[in-house]
């Protein structure tokens, strides 16, 4: 009976582990956009991110059976607002069309980023991803609220086990890497609507 009851219970510990999602990171590798060439729309903007979306866990497939999860939106906001930094004159935080330094200051945009992403792994004996992918898309409003322009992006990020044994985030970091500098240049593509 004894023996059964250990199996029974070494059974449910595993189950339990395997429903389990690791934590991984979406930070990219570096947010120094200083080499990449893009003129600056001359407008002030206004980023959005809610406190909701900031809290907002995924979870994504991993390899080898196992889930992965992160925090897009957490993860992705110093990213994105460098990003946009580099794209536009100035860009603040703010929480929505009515906070009142928008009209105050003189704010042209503001943008609200909706963050969806997936993951998937080659290999079935270890779990972090080997590649994941983000779309970024953001619409451009006036401070009317009426939409401007929308740009989106996807970037994707691939890695194997020698590279990913030391950084189990590096799929998710390189994708991160892609799509930020994607975004710019589809800004600055998308410069003479937005100016």
């Amino acid at each position: 009976m004894k023996h059964w009851l250990s199996i029974l219970l070494s059974l449910t510990l595993a189950a339990s582990l395997a429903g389990c999602a690791r934590p991984i990171l979406l930070n990219p590798n570096s947010v120094d956009y200083s080499n990449i060439s893009a003129a600056k729309i001359d407008k002030k903007l206004g980023l959005v991110i809610a406190e909701t979306d900031r809290a907002r866990e995924v979870t994504t497939p991993g390899g080898g059976g196992d889930k992965v999860s992160y925090f897009p939106y957490r993860d992705l906001e110093l990213g994105l607002y460098s990003a946009l930094s580099k794209s536009f004159a100035e860009v603040s935080k703010v929480k929505g069309l009515d906070e009142p330094k928008l009209k105050s200051e003189g704010y042209s945009y503001l943008v609200t980023p909706n963050i969806t992403t997936t993951s998937s792994s080659s290999s079935a004996l270890t779990w972090p991803p080997t590649y994941f992918s983000i779309d970024i898309n953001l619409p451009f409003l006036d401070l009317q609220g009426k939409p401007v322009k929308e740009i989106r992006v996807q970037g994707e990020g691939r890695a194997e086990f020698d590279e990913f044994k030391s950084d189990h985030s590096l799929a998710a970091k390189r994708a991160a890497d892609d799509v930020l500098k994607k975004l710019i240049k589809a800004i600055s593509d998308s410069a003479p609507a937005l100016r």
